[in-house]
């Protein structure tokens, strides 16, 4: 549980990174881009020192799972969640994203027969409230959404609960650095193709390739790491996006304390019914 609690932290410094790469002029092509690209580097570099120069070999059954986890966790969800930012609002589309837990717990309960007890649905629906909260303050002013909106942004909520699952059928056998550069292989291949990134921008300006290589090492290369690697040690898949939901709490402090930005009453009631969630979450049974 504590990993899958580390992960959600330095998840929650993605804004970091992004709000870096936008000044220097990326755009939402190229930062995905840049994260999966490096990543990959790096979990490649890391097998090799773990390994040895021969790139581990995995059987099929792994190595679809990790394309599943590339292509849909990462590739697909990164194109959803720029077209529900762009179509709703970046609070709407937080909240959609949050839909996560409900996806990985109905996905859980199918292929590993898991169990939601009353307290589990609970501690489920306080995170969904905490993180809308968190993440908007109650305030939904500017949002703008239609069907195509909603179904995109349910499809990040889908894209990111599913992390939790495939990514624990991916690393059954399998040690977590492996699954990482695997995943992050696929990742950055589906990212190419769907979002056609222009990175010549990046090759004319240094300073957004090194915070693109701290942005695929920091909120990625570790994060993942470490998450996958807690995946075989957790039976109860479901509790793990909501142990994870420790991100927007994070996300938020750091706007507030790095970038002076407002957080209201109901931000930090938010920041309190997510931690409280988490609490119940890891203690129920």
């Amino acid at each position: 549980m504590l990993k899958i609690f580390i992960a959600g932290l330095l998840w929650g410094s993605i804004g970091i990174f992004v709000k870096g790469l936008v000044s220097l002029g990326a755009d939402g092509a190229l930062i995905p881009f840049l994260r999966m690209f490096w990543a990959f580097v790096i979990m490649l570099a890391a097998s090799t020192v773990r390994h040895g120069r021969k790139i581990v070999a995995i059987d099929k059954r792994t190595l679809f799972f990790c394309a599943l986890l590339g292509i849909i966790s990462n590739g697909i969800f990164n194109a959803l969640y720029t077209a529900s930012i762009r179509i709703n609002g970046m609070g709407i589309a937080c909240v959609l994203m949050y839909t996560a837990p409900v996806f990985t717990a109905i996905a859980s309960g199918i292929i590993f027969h898991e169990k939601f007890p009353p307290l589990k649905i609970f501690a489920l629906i306080l995170n969904i409230i905490g993180c809308v909260l968190t993440v908007t303050g109650g305030d939904f002013s500017g949002a703008n959404v239609n069907l195509t909106g909603i179904l995109a942004g349910l499809g990040t909520g889908f894209c990111y609960g599913m992390a939790a699952v495939i990514g624990r059928l991916a690393g059954e056998n399998t040690d977590s650095i492996t699954v990482s550069m695997y995943s992050f292989f696929f990742a950055l291949i589906s990212v190419v193709v769907i979002m056609r990134p222009d990175i010549s921008s990046a090759l004319k300006d240094f300073r957004i390739l090194g915070l693109g290589l701290l942005y695929g090492l920091i909120p990625t290369s570790l994060a993942y790491m470490v998450y996958y690697d807690s995946l075989k040690r957790i039976p109860d898949t479901g509790r793990v996006p909501v142990i994870a939901s420790v991100e927007p709490v994070a996300a938020v402090l750091i706007g507030m304390l790095i970038y002076n930005e407002e957080i209201g009453a109901a931000n930090f009631i938010g920041v309190a019914v997510v931690l409280i969630s988490i609490i119940i979450m890891a203690k129920a049974k």
